[in-house]
């Protein structure tokens, strides 16, 4: 039996990018492997509301946002269907101690390599007249370089672009189990009953919310949470009818820091997602077959309320899609990226945003081929850095940054 050097388990946005590096930096052995049809986006990528923010008060989650911005550009470059519009980001302020932040943003960002100007109140209703309050706005940080993401076009460009450079992606072959061999990962098990073995030097776990389940057959922990978020959409526009479907055109995110409330364009539809609310875990299994669990009023209906009447766009609009959605929390916001703790050979590209997930990818890849030139410090996101923690303490230290990623991200 032939032996696939990198073997990755999941085909959603990290996985995606994770081929799509190591085959642009030469290496072509590698298979992608998902339990999902092609065109189907089941987990957490599918649900993403595609904002591509880089300033961040953690260096590390600037460098790899903005690697990600650099990749999804690079992609969406001529394409029949971009992937990713530069169209900016605007965070606004109703609060004059959140405007003093903006300035203080500015120089941090420049230390950052990200410009980004303050903007007065008119300024800002100008740049998104449907999503800022001119009333209530006092002024704004603009970062013109920031984007939006269509989750599903940005996967698929990778996916392609990996197997045009000789990645080969197996859909339909779920992951039954991770097989051991004398204290080391030597494969994966698929087949309905996990008769069927390949064989792999490296096995790279990209599975998102799932990624505990595999990851705890090799006795390894890995410290995340999976926890519960709301996004409502509008019904279509009838004054946005003019516009291709699924092009944001160039609405900028808009974000209200003060509220952890952030909204954008979705071609015909308006888009909002909300932080303001107890934060709700879920326990992943084997079984779980998506990302998105059952959206409960009493559950998000205080916070999307609030939002709702913060954005003009949603106070008078009918609504449409409400979805409650899955993804992965840790203790200190970063993912959890390189060598699994205590199991030689397996690897994880875990607890990631869309956000970041092209610089994960890039900075997974040179770890594995062992390059010299990782993106940050990899013991930032060494998966094993809290390994001195207790189950507890990750549990609540993770649920306590819920809202406090809205800054971070």
């Amino acid at each position: 039996m032939a032996v696939e050097e990198i073997v990755v388990v999941g085909a959603g946005v990290v996985g995606a990018s994770v081929a799509y590096h190591l085959t642009a930096l030469g290496h072509d052995r590698v298979t992608v492997l998902d339990t999902r049809e092609r065109d189907v986006l089941p987990g957490s990528t599918g649900l993403a509301p595609g904002f591509v923010g880089q300033l961040s008060a953690t260096p590390e989650l600037a460098v790899l946002a903005k690697d990600s911005v650099a990749t999804y550009r690079s992609l969406s470059a001529g394409a029949d269907r971009p992937a990713f519009w530069q169209v900016g980001c605007l965070e606004v302020a109703t609060t004059q101690a959140r405007l003093a932040q903006a300035h203080q943003d500015v120089e941090h960002g420049r230390g950052l390599g990200i410009e980004a100007e303050v903007i007065d109140a008119a300024a800002a209703v100008a740049l998104a007249p449907a999503l800022v309050d001119g009333e209530r706005a006092l002024g704004g940080l603009h970062i013109p370089s920031d984007g939006a993401a269509d989750p599903s076009a940005l996967t698929a460009a990778l996916v392609a672009a990996a197997e045009r450079a000789g990645a080969r992606f197996r859909w339909q072959t779920p992951v039954r189990a991770l097989e051991l061999a004398r204290g080391r990962i030597v494969g994966v098990r698929t087949g309905a009953d996990g008769d069927d073995l390949l064989r792999a030097d490296r096995v790279v776990l990209a599975t998102g919310i799932w990624g505990p389940v595999l990851a705890g057959q090799a006795g390894v922990r890995l410290p995340m949470v999976d926890v519960q978020h709301p996004y409502l959409f509008t019904a279509e526009r009838p004054e946005l009818d003019d516009t291709p479907r699924d092009t944001p055109l160039d609405t900028p995110i808009v974000r209200y820091p003060d509220h952890a409330v952030y909204t954008r364009r979705h071609g015909r539809r308006y888009g909002l997602g909300s932080y303001a609310h107890t934060p709700l875990p879920v326990e992943p299994t084997a079984g779980l077959e998506g990302a998105e669990r059952p959206f409960r009023e009493t559950d998000f209906g205080t916070a999307l309320a609030e939002a709702r009447a913060l954005v003009p766009a949603f106070r008078q609009a009918p609504q449409g899609r409400r979805l409650n959605g899955v993804f992965a929390l840790t203790p200190d916001e970063l993912p959890l990226v390189g060598p699994a703790p205590g199991a030689p050979g397996l690897w994880v590209a875990e607890a990631s945003w869309l956000t970041h997930a092209g610089g994960v990818g890039r900075h997974l890849a040179h770890l594995l081929l062992d390059t010299g030139h990782p993106l940050v410090d990899p013991d930032r996101l060494a998966p094993g850095r809290f390994d001195h923690w207790t189950d507890r303490k990750v549990r609540e230290r993770a649920l306590g940054h819920y809202r406090g990623i809205y800054d971070a991200h």
